[in-house]
């Protein structure tokens, strides 16, 4: 391609006065030029210097169209293929047992969509740096890029306005079932928090339906200096990750375990006051190092406010150290099993905090009991209106709520003991004290597998599994947001912002105002909730939207072409769009776990197939989820016949 100064200056005329029509904000974005900014047209060749020097060096068009080769030769997806689990078509859990139908329909262990060059269909395509946009065009040409994300800093960004044609981009992706998603900002490369930086990425994928982006594709054109760590996101994002967890019938729990707390009158978190200043807080985990912290502990006991978490109750009760609240977070019944191993003497001396979801009767075992709201859960989406935040990074393990809620009531300094996420011997992967070895004990039936191999917080290696590692993700996001200080004794996965503290060094000096921060912390309870809250509309509207979107689930699949990849993608977007549209938290809380799951694995198949076979695989699909959505109606009917 020959580029003239008249023919480069033709396009940036033309594009300024379409975008100062259609997209203002987009100019206004990119406005700001750097010190430098030079786009030079030299022997027909288009380049440009910001700064630094030849950013294309000297061809722009060459530099692209030897990218495009490449990603054709060599296309990088953003995740494997998916290697499909074992459902019972019979469980008794609903999600599980449709999740069991869809992996039959599909029929593979392993979804694997059609390679790129057959399909010529990316469902998304995620592009770093757009520059003059060449790329692009050139991309545009080979295949449908159904969805597209650029992420850009504004200084290059502008260099597209001197070549690509944005009134013939925009028409492009006028059509139904396309979007063009732009992310522009500097902090993409300045912001040193990833989850920060890739915000608005989330978000964007979250509206797009992360199941279809799931099977997207990769495409940097400019490495940038410092790097645009979009990879390292998509790798260690547990945001992401956990766009793909939970089921349906988790959500229905929490929710009718929430409800339940209703007649119980649990008192919920309002935050009034704080801790006074000086006070301390221990927060108890099961790990192995609990054992050689227990005597430290015991010395210490009286002086600062101790937060057993999860099984490490029953390791203190082994060491007859009462801890000043119990805290727990699982939803389902092993946590009252466990519990009610514990001597109910020994309980009642002590009060437990738990997120709503809890198994209610675990309440009842304690001197007294109190909630926090647990976030993205069904139940608290309820209680959220009536002024109780949401405590952030509670989970997916419980010492992550013992550290949240430490710096959630105001404590100035927090010591970690057995907080080992993980294991040095993966042979001993619990306090000796707990009752994982007890044989009679349901905690020895638990399975601890570790396949993750993370740094120690006193040097070595400490092998752990995903659910720690997000754990130790929890507790750091709560150190960085709270700034609180933390201190480690634990031999196991390094804290990052947590302090190492060698056991024998750890002593307490001073007097550290326990009491007054017990009752501070007891002064935030209260159950208000219960008068401010009616049921019966907020049940009623769930149980007419759910069947109000079961009879639009049945005429969904005619609404577009399953013949075309186009098509499919297209309905799985408008599917979401739909559920959003109702506007009903709980109803889009509830589903949005197995809509995402379903998603990605019938998209991915749906792409290794083609035709006719195509449109009655998605076809089948649907069914499934019509009759699935009708099923989880009935059991919403029986919360509205229970607590309306």
């Amino acid at each position: 391609m020959f580029f003239t100064e008249e023919s480069v200056k033709e396009r940036l005329y033309k594009n300024h006065a379409f975008l100062s029509k259609k997209a203002p904000g987009l100019l206004q974005a990119i406005s700001n030029l750097p010190g430098q900014f030079n786009v030079i047209v030299k022997d027909g060749k288009l380049d440009a210097d910001l700064g630094g020097g030849s950013i294309y060096q000297g061809d722009a068009y060459a530099t692209s169209l030897s990218q495009v080769q490449n990603f054709e030769e060599n296309p990088l997806r953003l995740f494997p293929n998916v290697a499909l689990s074992s459902f019972d078509e019979k469980a008794k859990v609903i999600a599980w047992r449709y999740t069991g139908k869809i992996n039959k329909l599909i029929g593979n262990q392993v979804v694997e969509p059609k390679p790129l060059r057959e399909t010529r269909h990316i469902p998304l395509l995620l592009m770093v740096g757009l520059g003059f946009g060449i790329h692009l065009d050139l991309l545009l040409e080979r295949y449908e890029v159904q969805n597209l994300i650029i992420l850009d800093i504004p200084a290059f960004f502008r260099l597209s306005i001197y070549y690509l044609d944005w009134e013939k981009f925009f028409e492009y992706y006028s059509k139904p079932g396309r979007s063009f998603n732009l992310i522009i900002d500097d902090q993409l490369i300045l912001e040193k928090d990833i989850e920060k930086a890739f915000s608005k990425l989330f978000e964007t994928l979250l509206r797009l339906n992360p199941g279809v982006c799931f099977w997207g594709y990769y495409f940097e054109h400019l490495r940038y200096n410092p790097p645009m760590r979009v990879v390292d996101w998509f790798r260690d994002s547990v945001a992401f990750q956990e766009a793909f967890h939970g089921f349906f019938d988790d959500e229905l729990w929490s929710l009718r375990w929430t409800l339940e707390k209703f007649p119980k009158k649990i008192p919920l978190y309002y935050p009034q006051k704080k801790v006074p200043k000086g006070s301390v807080a221990f927060v108890i985990g099961a790990g192995p190092s609990l054992d050689y912290a227990i005597d430290k502990i015991r010395e210490y006991k009286d002086r600062a406010v101790i937060f057993s978490c999860g099984s490490s109750i029953t390791a203190l009760e082994k060491a007859a150290i009462v801890p000043d609240f119990h805290v727990e977070v699982e939803r389902t019944k092993a946590t009252y099993d466990m519990l009610v191993e514990v001597d109910r003497s020994f309980l009642k001396q002590t009060r437990l905090i738990a997120n709503n979801p809890l198994w209610t009767d675990c309440f009842k075992l304690f001197k007294r009991g109190y909630m926090f709201l647990k976030l993205n859960d069904t139940g608290a989406k309820i209680l959220e209106a009536t002024g109780s935040p949401i405590i952030w990074h509670t989970g997916p393990t419980v010492t992550a709520a013992g550290v949240a809620l430490a710096g959630e009531f105001g404590f100035d300094e927090v010591y970690l003991f057995g907080v080992d996420l993980g294991a040095k011997e993966v042979q001993s992967h619990h306090s000796k004290l707990s009752n994982y070895y007890n044989p009679k004990s349901s905690l020895s039936k638990v399975n601890i597998s570790f396949d993750i191999t993370l740094p120690g917080n006193f040097g070595g290696e400490v092998k752990t599994n995903q659910w720690f590692y997000n754990t130790k993700y929890a507790i750091e996001q709560t150190i960085k947001k709270k700034g609180i200080r933390v201190y480690n004794t634990s031999d196991g996965a390094r804290i990052e912002g947590a302090i190492p503290l060698p056991i024998e060094f750890f002593n307490l000096n001073g007097y550290m105002k326990k009491e007054e921060a017990i009752s501070a912390i007891e002064e935030n309870f209260d159950t208000r909730y219960i008068n401010m809250i009616k049921l019966n509309p907020i049940l009623n509207k769930l149980y007419t939207d759910f069947e109000t979107f079961a009879e639009f689930i049945k005429d969904h699949p005619k609404r577009f072409d399953l013949k075309s990849y186009h098509g499919v993608v297209h309905s799985f977007q408008d599917l979401l769009n739909k559920m959003a549209s109702f506007k009903n938290v709980l109803l889009y809380n509830l589903l949005y776990h197995n809509t995402f799951q379903w998603t990605q694995t019938v998209v991915g198949h749906a792409l290794s197939l083609q035709g006719k076979e195509m449109e009655d695989f998605v076809s089948q699909f649907y069914l499934l989820y019509y009759q699935f959505i009708k099923e989880a109606g009935k059991e919403i009917k029986k919360l509205l016949e229970e607590f309306g």
